[in-house]
């Protein structure tokens, strides 16, 4: 039931080889806007070792966490790469950027079997333009205080008791764990992707945290493919749930602040991820509106808009970034394992490959048009 990103890893090789899942954009999935030729890619770096955020930094740099290699760089232009955090054993996530500040999470990484079964710090830091760094929040003491999903149901919701009976392992309530993995600084502080918590977070920059939403649990029918993938995982689901929702958490993988709005995207937990069930939300800071912008998605773990509010994803299981236009996606950018996106004008970035060990991820860039 734990839902921790580095599971993604684990789970990419099923997800590779699923074909079950629904098409990424149905009628609409082909390369370019309209009858335009995608512009010209820029490999930018490459050999990154598990590339999982990029954001544009000072100067036309670009900011990359390595995040199980411990290691915050930046890119110039021509590529030229220097170190901001070297922090071998610790996970480095979530790297942000706005007024001269750098933000990104330290992540303790627990020794046990299973990832999220201790809570850990999971500390919101802040790099200024002289270099010096301090600790905003620990993200984990609000966790170990509020455990927004403490009492949400998931896992089978509706199996009779002796069905449950057979598969108990397959419901559970949410635990009390942070993994904080994105972030999207705003005038009044930085909103955080807890893909831990399940939540979305505002921290100010005093360090105060606050619960922005605490997302529902995704339903995923459990069908012949849910079987088959949960089966490799390890988790026997008996016949008398075939047909039942199965109520993933519902595992924020970035934010984007754009006006009023907070974009982000969900990936449901395991064994969703594998299914082709992530969906990408807006929520409307003053009303809190929830707007469903797409669904179907693999993988989906990165989200930017543009300056004409255009939304693009990035799916890791899918095939590159895209682009969401009433509801259905339009690939822009064909690549393999996509882990993030963002866009700074007319220009795009992105990390492709991310989760390849053999030739590493590369931080990519690309013109928009």
């Amino acid at each position: 039931m734990r839902n921790r990103i580095a599971a993604i890893a684990a789970a990419c090789t099923f997800a590779l080889t699923v074909s079950a899942g629904p098409a990424l954009a149905q009628s609409g999935n082909r390369p370019g806007h309209g009858n335009h030729h995608p512009s010209p890619v820029t490999e930018v770096a490459s050999r990154l070792i598990s590339p999982l955020k990029v954001a544009f930094g000072p100067r036309g740099s670009l900011l990359v966490a390595e995040s199980f290699a411990g290691q915050l760089s930046s890119f110039s232009a021509s590529g030229a790469k220097t170190t901001l955090v070297n922090a071998p054993g610790q996970e480095i996530a979530g790297v942000s950027y706005a007024n001269g500040t750098t933000y990104y999470f330290n992540n303790d990484q627990g020794a046990g079997p299973e990832p999220g079964a201790e809570l850990l710090p999971a500390r919101l830091m802040a790099m200024d333009h002289g270099g010096n760094i301090r600790q905003i929040a620990d993200l984990s003491v609000f966790e170990g205080q509020n455990n927004p999903d403490g009492s949400t149901v998931y896992g089978v919701r509706d199996a009779a008791p002796e069905c449950l009976a057979q598969a108990p392992y397959l419901q559970a309530l949410g635990e009390v764990f942070s993994h904080p993995y994105a972030s999207a600084p705003a005038s009044n502080g930085v909103y955080v992707a807890d893909a831990g918590a399940n939540a979305l977070l505002h921290v100010s920059d005093s360090g105060r945290v606050k619960l922005v939403r605490a997302l529902p649990a995704e339903p995923v029918v459990i069908d012949a493919a849910f079987v088959a993938i949960a089966t490799e995982m390890g988790m026997a689901v008996p016949e008398c749930m075939m047909g039942l929702n199965y109520y993933s958490q519902a595992v924020p993988t970035d934010v984007e602040v754009n006006g009023q709005w907070l974009y982000y995207t969900v990936l449901p937990g395991v064994p969703g991820e594998a299914l082709g069930q992530g969906k990408a939300y807006r929520t409307n800071l003053n009303s809190g509106t929830t707007q469903l912008l797409a669904q179907g998605l693999l993988a989906p773990t990165g989200i930017a808009v543009d300056r004409t509010n255009n939304v693009y994803v990035a799916q890791l299981f899918g095939d590159g970034v895209s682009v969401l236009k009433n509801g259905k996606a339009t690939n822009v950018l064909p690549a393999a394992m996509v882990s993030d996106v963002e866009i700074s004008g007319t220009t795009m970035a992105a990390l492709t490959n991310a989760l390849n060990e053999q030739t590493g991820g590369s931080l990519v860039r690309m013109g928009l048009r």
